[in-house]
């Protein structure tokens, strides 16, 4: 998952969520956790949509987010999953997401 942000972009980020080399079924699933690497969180179902066209789960990211994230560098993201069974398993490679910096940090 090669992707850059640059800060104070806001929108949804497409995250295709894989364990085991396998799409994660979205009916097995009761929760998903999505934590960035600076401490921001976002849940499915609620922060989060999944959309069955493409198979990815969208995490909505606000400017005042990824102004946040650190100027010419990275920030990671954590994925795990609760599944309709109580069994909880997380992504065992996190995602490295480039983060440009910006001149202007001004909420539009």
């Amino acid at each position: 998952m090669a992707i850059r942000i640059k800060q104070g972009d806001a929108y949804s980020l497409p995250v295709l969520l894989r364990l085991n080399g396998e799409p994660v079924d979205p009916d097995s699933v009761a929760e998903v956790e999505f934590t960035f690497g600076n401490g921001l969180r976002k849940l499915f179902p609620g922060d989060a949509q999944y959309n069955s066209a493409d198979g990815c789960f969208y995490l909505p990211l606000t400017q005042s987010e990824t102004f946040a994230f650190p100027a010419n560098g990275a920030v990671t993201l954590d994925i795990r999953v609760k599944f309709v069974g109580g069994d909880v398993l997380g992504v065992q490679r996190m995602e490295s997401i480039a983060v440009a910096d910006a001149s202007s940090e001004v909420v539009l």
